[in-house]
């Protein structure tokens, strides 16, 4: 059996897998929302319509729970996203006395459209790293949310998990060529 990898002694904020994660989340949201000041939606508003994007219509609850925030927040940036036209309250179609929150046609374009600033900051923020490290990277916290989520999200609330990467992969260079192994 293994030994635990911290103790008492041991755990500090710097290797924390827990604190890392929750700071590098912290920052990432801080960076984005700056990149975000000269589009007419937010960061935030940005990944709620990313979420209605795939899935249609959510409940509010739903999508608090999947994204994590708090309701009243949640209620501040749909009626944000809705007073911009990209997303709108409707009543349930599988039970009128539920309301859903759904993407307008206006709240798909113009996410598709913002996805172009987070595609570069990602691309900005791997830069340091080789795609063999990107790929052991995601491959990681790919198995730590499917731990997490099979630890300890009850069934009734869990949240899917994320996609396995299904971007091209570019062809690795040879270090003969000058590229990273």
């Amino acid at each position: 059996m293994r030994q635990p990898y911290y103790s008492l002694e041991s755990l500090e904020a710097d290797n924390s897998v827990g604190y890392l994660l929750k700071r590098c989340g912290v920052l990432m949201n801080q960076v984005a929302e700056r990149r975000f000041q000269s589009l007419p939606m937010s960061f935030s508003q940005w990944v709620v319509l990313v979420h209605l994007a795939e899935q249609e219509h959510m409940s509010a609850t739903e999508l608090s729970v999947h994204l994590g925030q708090d309701m009243g927040a949640l209620t501040r940036v749909v009626d944000e996203l809705e007073r911009l036209g990209f997303a709108r309250r409707e009543r349930s179609r599988r039970d009128r006395r539920a309301v859903e929150i759904a993407i307008t046609p206006a709240g798909r374009r113009e996410a598709q459209s913002a996805k172009r600033v987070v595609v570069e900051l990602l691309n900005r923020l791997v830069e340091p790293f080789t795609d063999r490290e990107i790929d052991t990277l995601l491959g990681l916290l790919q198995r730590l949310h499917g731990h997490l989520q099979e630890a300890f999200t009850p069934e009734a609330t869990a949240v899917p998990a994320p996609k396995p990467l299904d971007r091209p992969r570019r062809p690795r260079r040879n270090s003969a060529q000058g590229g990273a192994a």
